[in-house]
């Protein structure tokens, strides 16, 4: 598995409250703090995005955006209306199949959203990499995708069709894989990241290698060998794009899939130890508690010494 995929994959928890908002005349809405990442794409008509701390964002039909980071925003087609609470709003008017309407008219802009909800560290992971938005363009070149999975996103949300929350939540994993790569296309990372090392030609074939082969006994030599560098200039060229060494990623990506491990699964921990290139159980167990600053049985509900034997444990976290 690419390193996207592999990331994406093991944080993606679910998709929650897919929404079609129909509005009609000026309006203003303002929205608090939020979790996760949300998403949403201009189906008609124009509106204003004003993320809290930066310059508005003008978004015509067709266009897409991402929001990464939790700030509170607003949103709105009139600089003269009066700000009202956007959430309050949409938790009261929201009809069974989705749909949010304002407005007596028949509506003149249509936005369709969602918000992706993310294991707790998954989050982290993204607002590291990601800017606080990415706005799409609809004439943008790397928007082609993107478009044929908005109008198929477009005709399920509040369609009412059955199998719909499946299909919503297939298309917006799509949206979300197209995005980063229409974000990777243009600027992309502008500061050092996991991100960055993927866009990174050499650096991102030793971290496919890698994930395609975790367990595996890795080192910087081998690594730099899988980008076709010499050990010292991989071992430089790797911190200056992702802000850390390769076997502090390689230990950080390690714990993530540990940690998923002991919270979904029931597998013993000596085996995820080696599932995930550790020989001893002990030295995972002191590797991740360097890196969480608890012990692995914290996670299964029981107060054990991390050096101990979890392999009769049984998960108390779903």
């Amino acid at each position: 598995m690419d390193p996207l995929s592999d990331i994406l994959t093991m944080f993606t928890v679910n998709r929650v409250f897919p929404v079609r908002f129909e509005s009609s005349g000026p309006y203003a809405m303002r929205f608090g703090p939020y979790e996760h990442v949300k998403f949403s794409a201009v189906l008609f008509g124009e509106v204003t995005l004003q993320v809290e701390g930066a310059e508005p964002i003008r978004l015509e039909a067709g266009d897409c955006y991402f929001q990464t980071d939790g700030r509170p925003y607003r949103t709105f087609n009139c600089t003269d209306a009066i700000d009202f609470d956007g959430t309050a709003y949409f938790t009261g008017n929201r009809s069974i199949d989705g749909v949010v309407k304002l407005g007596a008219s028949p509506p003149d802009k249509v936005v369709i959203g969602g918000r992706f909800t993310f294991d707790d560290e998954g989050v982290t992971w993204l607002r590291e990499a990601l800017p606080s938005v990415i706005h799409i363009r609809a004439n943008a070149p790397e928007a082609t995708f993107l478009r044929d999975t908005l109008s198929l996103l477009a005709r399920e949300v509040g369609g009412g069709s059955p199998g719909e929350s499946v299909v919503i939540g297939r298309l917006a994993d799509i949206l979300l894989i197209q995005a980063i790569r229409a974000y990777l296309s243009t600027s992309g990372p502008d500061t050092n990241n996991w991100l960055a090392g993927i866009a990174d030609p050499k650096i991102g074939r030793a971290l496919r290698s890698f994930h395609a082969e975790v367990a595996r006994d890795w080192t910087v030599a081998s690594l730099a060998a899988e980008a076709g560098m010499s050990r010292s200039s991989f071992a430089d060229r790797f911190r200056a794009k992702v802000g850390m060494s390769p076997l502090e990623y390689l230990t950080k990506w390690r714990m993530s899939r540990v940690r998923r491990a002991l919270l979904d699964t029931d597998h013993a921990f000596a085996t995820i130890a080696e599932r995930n290139g550790y020989q001893s159980r002990t030295s995972c167990s002191q590797s991740f508690k360097r890196v969480y600053g608890y012990a692995p049985g914290v996670l299964r509900g029981h107060g054990r010494d991390e050096t101990e034997d979890y392999g009769e444990l049984i998960p108390a976290m779903a």
